[in-house]
């Protein structure tokens, strides 16, 4: 196994023989452990793939492309909404007449769907994975020191600015250097200088009210991911981190930088319009931006709070495997979750566009190289992107009660923006948590 995880050589590697498993007419199931070598099928078999992050059209290329690599491998592809995939996992990995074979993990719920027994121990399967994919992927697909998921995909933030309204207010275009990282106060600052000059907003979050961007808020001001303690159970958002960075959030809103009733979906068309001085979010949208001709940006890092340290939003999505597999079934899952996540860089070079950098660090290469970031707006992202994703990225809260967490933690950023006082919210965040988290301590 580590030849080729160390060389990259995917799909070339002989499979070595695994004894009484696929093609050999073995029986039983896995119990939760994947085998630890793999060889290729001699009979057909079907895997059934539940996923949120692509819809079947997206995700097609992938599979024809392991099709004709694993010709006795067929992949059935099931998308499902986000909002229902809990409830499908629930029902289907402990169905045997509908079952699941492999499924996409949301990586801060890795821990959370572990508890449950959703999982599968793959340590023994790859156990050179950090050799081939980036540090915070891997982290966030590892709980208790097992790896139990394949990371594939992951993310990180950037800043833009609309260079047109910062000329007009007299401010100095932002560099594109981690480095020349600014502070949340000297932006501050600046936007009320671009809205007075007419922006008509002067700071916007892409996620207005989502974890996965306002988490770095709380960590660059040594306020912590928001749980500590025993599997990370005791509620830790009102410590004075969490209270200085959810205080400026709030200040963001009261003094109209940022826009009180916009959805999430609604606010990169205000930067879009050219409505808005500086926007912190994904280089997802650069597609977007790029296309709008008379919109004149440039890029920055993710800021940070004056004396703290930088943290940026990363994450994505990784594979999981159904740990009541036959042995026949998991060795064929390894086999495809290998393809997605290792195999010649992974499933990203199938794709005709990426929106997000792969897990695997071979594979980011043609993320990397996206034409939109050729665009003389994106002077200096690849090297920023890059140096974030390996230096500021920090990964969300690992908790088996992170679904609990993340629903009332949104709930709270929107009763903040909203107006509600940050000690009190975050006071009633705690005691929330404090009850839903309950059930997992005892």
């Amino acid at each position: 196994m580590t030849r080729w995880l160390a060389a990259g050589t995917g799909t070339a590697l002989a499979l070595t023989a695994l004894a009484g498993c696929a093609g050999s007419g073995g029986s039983g199931t896995i119990d939760g452990v994947a085998p630890s070598s793999l060889t290729e099928p001699t009979e057909p078999i079907t895997l059934t793939y539940a996923g949120a992050a692509y819809d079947a059209k997206q995700i097609q290329p992938v599979l024809d492309a392991f099709h004709a690599a694993h010709p006795n491998i067929t992949v059935s592809y099931e998308a499902v909404p986000f909002d229902d995939f809990n409830s499908v996992l629930a029902a289907r990995l402990t169905s045997s007449q509908d079952a699941i074979d492999v499924f996409d993990v949301d990586m801060p719920r890795t821990a959370a769907y572990a508890a449950r027994g959703w999982l599968t121990d793959m340590s023994g399967t790859f156990p050179d994975l950090a050799s081939a994919v980036d540090p915070s992927s891997l982290q966030a697909s590892t709980v208790d020191g097992k790896l139990v998921a394949m990371p594939y995909q992951t993310s990180t933030n950037i800043m833009y600015y609309n260079k047109t309204l910062l000329a007009a207010a007299g401010i100095a275009a932002p560099g594109a250097a981690p480095d020349a990282r600014e502070t949340w106060e000297q932006l501050t600052e600046d936007a009320e200088k671009a809205q007075a000059a007419g922006a008509q907003y002067g700071l916007v979050f892409d996620q207005i009210d989502r974890y996965y961007q306002l988490q770095p808020l709380a960590e660059s001001a040594g306020g912590g991911p928001g749980g500590t303690g025993d599997g990370n159970l005791t509620p830790d958002v009102t410590n004075e981190g969490w209270e200085k960075a959810f205080g400026w959030y709030g200040s963001l809103f009261a003094d109209g930088l940022s826009p009180r009733g916009v959805a999430v979906a609604d606010t990169p068309s205000l930067f879009a319009a050219g409505k808005v001085a500086y926007y912190v979010g994904g280089p997802w949208w650069g597609t977007q931006f790029v296309g709008e001709q008379g919109l004149d940006f440039g890029i920055a890092p993710f800021p940070a709070f004056a004396g703290g340290e930088a943290a940026t939003p990363t994450g994505g999505w990784s594979l999981g495997m159904n740990p009541q597999a036959t042995v026949e079934k998991a060795n064929a899952s390894a086999i495809f979750l290998k393809f997605m996540g290792i195999d010649d860089g992974g499933y990203a070079q199938y794709l005709s566009a990426l929106a997000v950098p792969p897990s695997n660090l071979e594979g980011s290469a043609k993320f990397y190289d996206s034409e939109v970031f050729t665009d003389p707006r994106f002077t200096g992202v690849v090297d920023l992107m890059k140096s974030e994703l390996a230096t500021t990225a920090t990964i969300r809260l690992q908790t088996v009660g992170y679904v609990e967490f993340e629903d009332i933690m949104t709930k709270t950023f929107s009763d903040i923006i909203n107006g509600t006082d940050v000690t009190s919210a975050l006071d009633s965040a705690s005691t929330q948590l404090d009850d839903a988290w309950s059930k997992y301590r005892q």
